[in-house]
């Protein structure tokens, strides 16, 4: 049965319709099988900096242990690596401990490269693409996650896991601080099926790609409905996307718990940044109160400052279809020095959805700011640009591009 029989009309349901008819309707990849927290990560960096000191290169299992009980020689290094891995993060997800042989390889390391924190190879000791299925045989700990074990205090600690935790969620922390820090947004918090349904949705490059205005204006409909209605919206999803109902390939079949299972761990990786947390395990809020690190706070609660200075500076009007999009991501803040330093007007702006659309699905790599006469490039660090002209893709005044880019520039070279 469709959705939007419960309340004809209503946008957020007849949007909820269309996307479950698309074949990638629970979006893009993420983490979805791992429990684990930064302590944990730390443990497992810290014994791969100790067996392989350096960023030296660690020869790793490839046949699950159910195939080959036994390891190799080669294999030996790694199987005490995971064995003491276990030890190390005993009683904080799990009484076990988390990092079997085969865990770590299919699981945990993936994740890990995904969020920059070690880099994975292939037999040939040529790095693989985090996002891609490869063969890997080698791994060894990246420059970041080296930082990340080095760094001086717990605060900065955080801050590179919630930025590890941003390249893994494909950039969905600088959209979340969007929506949550715009007061003429007025959402101030984000329930799970909300995020489910419609926050998951943007810029994801699929049938139901909607940008974060759209997904605000769905946000309210869907509140629109009675607390009943929405109940029922999700009962009659749980029993209508249930794979058992669907004939054909798995393209075809929809699974309700798998997609939920997806968000559950989004939110789960979300509660660990120094950002949000998760009230009641379903609402996701700018962090705040006693555990909250004040100034983060603080200066999360100023952010409609740097976006009224945008546009003063700009001398330009708000457009429909446009967004102010961050350079460099606010999550690429490696302490709160690197937060106030990126939250600038200088640092961000002003595009056309489509524009930002491409630049979320390449994760938020488009840092590097250059122009051509009054239109602009944001290019990424392997050559992949993004063409601004002026106008039609991006809205500011051109007097101002020699201190943009002076800045973008300053931006670079403290914040790698």
């Amino acid at each position: 049965m469709p959705v939007n029989n419960i309340n004809p009309g209503n946008k957020a349901l007849e949007f909820i319709d269309f996307r479950v008819q698309a074949e990638k309707y629970r979006g893009a990849y993420s983490s979805q099988h791992n429990r684990y927290v930064m302590n944990q990560v730390i443990n497992i960096l810290n014994l791969l900096n100790k067996y392989t000191p350096n960023q030296g290169l660690m020869t790793i299992r490839t046949t699950d242990l159910s195939k080959r009980p036994q390891n190799i020689d080669d294999e030996a290094l790694y199987a005490k690596f995971c064995n003491e891995a276990k030890e190390e993060t005993k009683g904080i997800t799990s009484k076990k401990g988390i990092g079997t042989q085969d865990a770590m390889r299919k699981n945990l390391f993936p994740d890990l490269h995904r969020m920059g924190l070690i880099i994975r190879y292939d037999e040939d000791k040529h790095p693989t693409d985090p996002f891609s299925r490869q063969n890997v045989k080698y791994v060894s700990l990246s420059s970041q996650g080296l930082k990340m074990i080095k760094a001086g205090n717990i605060k900065d600690r955080y801050f590179i896991f919630s930025k590890g935790i941003d390249n893994l969620l494909g950039g969905y922390i600088d959209i979340l601080l969007d929506i949550l820090r715009d007061k003429e947004y007025g959402i101030d918090n984000i329930n799970i099926y909300e995020y489910m349904f419609f926050v998951s949705a943007i810029d994801s490059g699929t049938k139901f790609n909607i940008d974060a205005d759209k997904a605000v204006e769905l946000i309210k409909s869907f509140r629109n409905l009675t607390p009943v209605q929405r109940t029922a919206v999700v009962e009659t999803l749980k029993s209508d996307l249930n794979p058992k109902k669907f004939s054909g390939a798995k393209p075809s079949k929809r699974d309700f718990h798998n997609w939920k299972n997806k968000i559950d761990q989004i939110y789960y990786l979300l509660d660990q940044t120094i950002y949000f947390e998760v009230r009641g395990g379903v609402q996701l809020v700018l962090k705040g109160g006693e555990n909250s690190f004040t100034e983060v706070s603080t200066r999360l609660d100023r952010s409609l400052n740097e976006k009224y200075k945008y546009f003063i500076k700009h001398e330009v009007s708000k457009v429909i279809g446009f967004e102010l999009h961050h350079i460099v991501p606010l999550s690429w803040s490696e302490n709160i020095h690197h937060f106030k330093m990126l939250d600038k007007w200088e640092n961000m702006v002003y595009i056309d959805g489509y524009s930002h659309a491409k630049i979320s699905q390449n994760h938020n790599k488009n840092v590097i700011l250059d122009t051509e006469k009054e239109d602009m490039r944001l290019s990424d660090y392997s050559g992949k640009i993004v063409y601004l002209k002026y106008k039609d893709n991006i809205i500011y005044k051109p007097t101002n591009q020699s201190e943009m880019k002076k800045y973008n520039n300053e931006l670079l070279n403290t914040i790698k």
